[in-house]
């Protein structure tokens, strides 16, 4: 039986892991100084980053129709079953694409479900690893939605953005709004809450790790239960070794994924943004 799982390039799931679980991705347009580029495949997300300070608009755009319309056919002409997930349909129109794409060319015989993740980047990531790996296991289908729509539930984001001086200079800011209101020496960590990104508190002064400075307070929501753990960056890697050990250290970490942030949140949130993402497991 041919089972695929389809997402958009937000998740950020390394290409490897991609490659490796048969998962199919479809790429973000990102508009640099005007020319649009498949995130992805027409450019690297290391050159991004080393060029980021040299472009001076960019922004990212959905998954074009036609693009979208075109992958679909040629999935549910060859699959049997089909599941689509992606970023917070708050952040994004891919997920609304999606559906109406379903509804237009359903002329098929392959089962598919379509997902909102109401997350973004490694938020979702890691369940569609999950949902992947079941896939490729053997488990039923609906086993296998019921089980992402927990993981998603019961998965947590905090993205630390280090400075608002990136943000403050773009033109399409999407969910980024919220920050706005905030002052420049502010630090923001921020969260998901019904698919929006909002701040779930404010850092000030000098920080070298935001996140290990709220090492108390994600004790205080893991507890002792094991955690799937993702650290997602930018072009500043030499926190990402450090955070990693410490919560090595601090909790029973099952599985750990270091991934780049893709230009969807590294264009807003700028290139020394690090985030945090973890799967609760049940006791």
């Amino acid at each position: 039986m041919k089972r695929v799982v389809l997402i958009d390039s937000t998740a950020d799931i390394p290409e490897y892991i991609a490659r490796d679980l048969g998962i199919e991705v479809l790429p973000v347009n990102v508009v640099l100084d005007g020319k649009t580029y498949k995130d992805g495949i027409d450019i690297n997300i290391m050159d991004f980053y080393e060029r980021y300070e040299t472009y001076k608009s960019m922004h990212t755009e959905a998954i074009p129709y036609q693009d979208y319309a075109l992958k679909f056919m040629q999935l549910t002409s060859k699959c049997e079953e089909l599941l689509i997930v992606h970023c917070s349909d708050v952040l994004s129109e891919n997920y609304k694409t999606a559906l109406k794409v379903s509804e237009e060319f359903s002329s098929h015989k392959c089962k598919v479900e379509i997902i909102d993740s109401r997350s973004c980047s490694m938020g979702f990531g890691v369940a569609v690893i999950d949902a992947a790996k079941a896939f490729k296991q053997g488990k039923e289908f609906g086993s296998v939605v019921y089980n992402l729509n927990r993981v998603l539930s019961r998965t947590t984001s905090y993205l630390a953005i280090p400075t608002l001086k990136y943000l403050r200079k773009r033109k399409k800011i999407g969910g980024f709004k919220s920050l706005l209101g905030l002052t420049l020496g502010a630090k923001p960590v921020l969260g998901f809450e019904d698919g929006k990104l909002v701040v779930k508190t404010r850092l000030f002064g000098k920080q070298p790790n935001m996140i290990l400075s709220m090492l108390d307070i994600i004790k205080e929501e893991i507890g002792s239960h094991p955690i799937n753990l993702a650290i997602a960056h930018g072009r500043d890697l030499n926190l990402v070794n450090s955070l990693r050990g410490v919560f090595e250290q601090n909790f029973d970490c099952r599985e750990v994924f270091r991934t780049y942030f893709g230009p969807s949140i590294g264009i807003n949130a700028g290139p020394e943004a690090i985030g945090v993402m973890f799967y609760k497991h049940e006791k």
